[in-house]
């Protein structure tokens, strides 16, 4: 089988594992809506866990503390500031939305989503569809350089992406779509994977440096978004600490530090 066709069919796997996952929770919208504050705990979690773990560590490898710190920072100031202007005047109100009030369980139609909670949808995907590219970056350089280990590198990938898409979908959900279209925006991000591992097949391992650059922006991202959510669904409903969200926060966490310690 020809390199590339063994690299294009490694990401489809990639991106084929979480993609079926959110389909089977698209399948019951009551259970998303019902379950959906739990469902972007988690999504904190491995938003941050990610970054912390995963990311910024492998950026650091690449270009040192400092301008790995830097570049995070880019990355966080960009989304920011993308936030701000996508919320306008109605930003406030991103915080707002009553995670622990019944109606949370319904997330609006995002023609009347808080400005705040549609703003992160592009802000989502952005990040989604970055992590995706360096994804493919990945895949594709490991068969150019080793390919017999290919397979076991798209393997990991898809097992660590698994958690991160569950939370992605969940913060698509968050914003106004409907479980169905939020599979739909899982599915398009999808795409710049093989855009990353199209990019690396023609350029070669000069992609690798694009991707070094890629990622400590990415994790800046990442860390807004988890802090952005955060504050949504962790402050205490009537004076209580939310503990069972703080525990998602915990599980999603956790579960992406395992998969990375096994890889």
């Amino acid at each position: 089988m020809p390199l590339w066709l063994r690299t294009v069919f490694a990401v489809l796997l990639v991106c084929a594992v979480p993609l079926a996952a959110t389909m089977l929770l698209a399948q019951n919208a009551a259970l998303v809506k019902r379950q959906l504050p739990n469902l972007l705990s988690f999504g904190v979690g491995v938003l941050f866990a990610s970054a912390g773990l995963h990311l910024v560590p492998e950026a650091v490898e690449h270009h040192g503390v400092l301008p790995a710190a830097l570049l995070t920072g880019v990355g966080f100031a960009t989304f920011y500031t993308i936030e701000r202007l996508l919320a306008g005047h109605d930003h406030d109100h991103v915080h707002g939305l009553a995670m622990g009030a019944p109606h949370a369980a319904h997330p609006p139609h995002p023609a009347h989503a808080p400005g705040g909670a549609r703003s992160i949808l592009p802000i989502a995907f952005g990040a989604d569809a970055l992590h995706n590219f360096t994804d493919g970056i990945l895949i594709a350089a490991t068969f150019l350089v080793r390919p017999e280990l290919g397979m076991l590198t798209a393997l990991a990938v898809g097992l660590h992406e698994l958690p991160r898409e569950i939370g992605t979908f969940s913060l698509f959900v968050h914003g106004g779509l409907s479980p169905r279209r939020a599979v739909l925006f899982n599915a398009l991000t999808a795409l710049f994977a093989l855009a990353g591992a199209g990019l690396t097949l023609l350029i070669g391992s000069r992609a690798e440096t694009l991707a070094s650059f890629v990622l400590p922006f990415a994790a800046g991202t990442m860390l807004y978004i988890g802090g952005t959510v955060a504050r949504s669904v962790l402050p205490p409903v009537d004076g209580v600490v939310p503990v069972r969200r703080v525990g998602w926060v915990a599980a999603g966490g956790l579960m992406v530090a395992l998969l990375i310690a096994g890889h």
